[in-house]
């Protein structure tokens, strides 16, 4: 059955939600609906029913797949049951399995502009928007409509602050940029320009109703001071830590309120980029200015390339963060903000939506962010070259963050030998009898979660030799008796 875990049982998740339709569509399935199509997407099987005092799922089938697919549809495109129809037009369908009939419905994450979806609630008579944590759909708070419809306008972050003045940005930081860019832009007529002129036309500044120049919020946050910033975004903070000894909580540390720099986007970029030049040991390539801008070594490109990601995809709410964290074995790189595509599509590459296109404007003329949305897929290959791994990926919700740990250890055997030879695997079974979990496999072979994960599956097809069991949030394998 393909809805079955790695345990082979019937679980519900962020994405894979599970209901009965013994007698007809399950009225809150809408719910699940716009929660998926709020969050990640996901999965919802009709046919398979919850024993309420157990918590364990059974599959029991639907008696009219057919019918059932239908009643979808319909109610789907009744825009007075539902505000907003997403589906693909195969994203329903009917599967068979062990005799029994089951409706599959793939409910995609909506694109920016279509979010909240909300679906009409009887009971209160009101439409609501859901949103999915782990298995359960809740209804979307403020922050989350706040979030959602800051990313329904593609140029929410270009607009003018009229409530600060061209007093609120860093002076330094502006010559300093200017400096890069003109460094990199020499025929650009911006380098002859006022500063005010020139901030205009990189998008940091715009018109108010009053006639009179203000920041917007791209502005504020890549050259405005750190307590400028704060009162618009009263829990922002950038934070870079090392962490490489055992009786230390860091060894460096860069972060906004220190108070002993600017605290905005650009010189937080440009300072971390200095940190990672001597941190990974891989020279990046400067300019006249001193400036680093990409580099010699694919791998710190990479590096700058995640830093540059989260800065400019990160949702710059009431709350909001940015954070990288060097150790001896990863370099850790997160954000507040969800992703705005699904993330296998964001790893594949040629897709590019940026939350904040003004702030990536900005960055994109000193070469520190790729505009054409292949950044992570670069990453992702030049992992798979250097490392024969690849990054982690995550998404969490409530808040909401994206995180990318990019392991920094060169694995010690070639990951082709080590992924296609199952006896290796099975030795390592036989030299550990505890068993191993795929982050085990990961570490003694030098390969991918994916790659680790479908190896320890493929024994299990031996001849029953191999076994496995829950081990907290992992799978553990064992040779059997």
């Amino acid at each position: 059955m393909p809805f079955l875990d790695e345990l082979g049982e019937l679980r519900e998740s962020q994405r894979l939600e599970f209901k009965e339709a013994s007698s007809g569509l399950p009225e809150d399935i809408w719910e699940t609906y716009s929660a998926f199509a709020n969050t990640e997407g996901g999965r919802i099987v009709l046919g398979i029913a919850e024993d309420r005092s157990t918590g364990e799922f059974s599959p029991v089938g639907v008696p009219d797949g057919a019918s059932l697919v239908s009643d979808f549809w319909n109610t789907a495109r009744n825009e007075t049951r539902v505000e907003r129809d997403v589906m693909l037009p195969d994203g329903a369908g009917v599967e068979r399995d062990a005799g029994m009939e089951f409706v599959v419905i793939d409910v995609p994450r909506a694109e920016r502009g279509d979010k909240p979806v909300r679906v009409r609630d009887r009971r209160r008579k009101a439409f609501l928007a859901w949103v999915r944590r782990g298995s359960g759909d809740f209804e979307a708070s403020d922050a989350d409509l706040r979030q959602m419809s800051y990313d329904s306008q593609p140029r929410a972050d270009r607009s003018p602050l009229e409530e600060f003045g061209l007093d609120a940005l860093c002076a330094e930081t502006v010559k300093r940029y200017r400096a890069i860019f003109a460094e990199r832009k020499r025929r650009s007529p911006w380098i002859a320009e006022s500063n005010d002129d020139f901030l205009y036309h990189v998008g940091a500044v715009a018109r108010g109703r009053d006639g009179e120049l203000h920041p917007t919020m791209a502005g504020l946050l890549a050259f405005g001071h750190e307590y400028e910033i704060t009162n618009l975004i009263p829990q922002y903070l950038l934070d870079y830590r090392e962490e490489r000894s055992e009786d230390l909580r860091w060894d460096d540390r860069v972060v906004s309120q220190s108070g002993d720099w600017s605290g905005n986007l650009v010189d937080f970029y440009l300072t971390v980029t200095g940190r990672l030049l001597n941190r990974l040991d891989a020279p990046f390539s400067t300019d006249r200015t001193g400036t680093r801008h990409g580099s010699e070594n694919p791998v710190t490109e990479s590096a700058n390339e995640a830093l540059a990601n989260a800065l400019v995809h990160a949702y710059y709410g009431s709350s909001a963060s940015v954070r990288v964290v060097l150790r001896p074995g990863s370099l850790e790189v997160s954000n507040t903000g969800s992703f705005l595509v699904d993330k296998d599509v964001a790893i594949a590459g040629g897709t590019s939506e940026t939350r904040n296109p003004t702030l990536m404007r900005i960055f994109s003329f000193i070469g520190a962010s790729d505009r054409a949305g292949s950044g992570m897929q670069e990453i992702w290959e030049t992992w798979a070259r250097s490392f024969g791994t690849e990054p982690q990926l995550e998404e969490t919700h409530s808040p909401s963050s994206v995180r990318v740990t990019l392991p920094l250890v060169i694995p010690a055997r070639p990951a082709t030998t080590a992924a296609s030879s199952p006896e290796k695997l099975l030795r390592l079974l036989e030299e550990t009898p505890g068993g191993l979990t795929s982050a085990d496999v990961q570490r003694l072979l030098g390969v991918s979660e994916r790659v680790a994960q479908a190896r320890l599956r493929e024994l299990l097809s031996l001849d029953g030799r191999v076994t496995r069991s829950r081990d907290g949030h992992s799978l553990r394998y064992r040779l059997g008796d």
